[in-house]
């Protein structure tokens, strides 16, 4: 019996350790604004991406708050809005698509948001936010690359289609 109840013990200490260091963790916020994105011409009918990377440094998005060895465990997108940056505006724009991937080969691109139609005159295309995208594993290396997909209602010869977009990522670090 008194076997039994020592291992139970050491059993029972264990789980408790594991789930108190496995806990949900901190939730901070990370906006960027203003990504500019050129979709380079010839475009054609259909989707036309452009990506740009960003760098995201807990040290940064902490401030003092950064311990090292603090790791992002899960990231989820809140919001995301596309803006026009030229003179075109969103003409012949029928839908949106953002999309969020790394240098992790182990780990898939993830589309986090869409926006599909887009409403006709629109200044600004806020877009619906994919809840179950994980993009954790995506962000724990710091070094990501966010995509932008534009599809065209048809071909564009005249040069390059330019974007900017505001988004906010709720990062838990842990």
């Amino acid at each position: 019996m008194y076997k039994f109840l020592k291992t139970a013990g050491i059993v029972a200490v264990s789980v408790l350790m594991v789930t108190s260091c496995s806990g949900p963790g901190e939730v901070h916020e990370y906006a960027v604004n203003d990504l500019e994105f050129s979709l380079e011409g010839p475009l054609f009918a259909g989707p036309n991406g452009a990506q740009t990377e960003i760098s995201i440094d807990l040290a940064d998005v902490l401030g003092e708050a950064f311990e090292e060895g603090m790791r992002i465990s899960d990231a989820r997108l809140k919001t995301a809005t596309v803006f026009p940056h030229d003179s075109l505006g969103f003409s012949q724009i029928n839908a949106f698509v953002v999309a969020f991937a790394s240098d992790n080969e182990d780990v898939s691109m993830q589309e986090a948001a869409v926006k599909n139609p887009l409403e006709e005159g629109a200044a600004e295309a806020v877009l619906d936010v994919a809840p179950e995208a994980e993009l954790g594993e995506i962000m724990e290396d710091g070094k990501v690359y966010v995509v932008l997909d534009a599809d065209l209602a048809e071909d564009y010869w005249d040069g390059n289609r330019d974007f900017k977009l505001n988004f906010t990522l709720e990062l838990t670090i842990k």
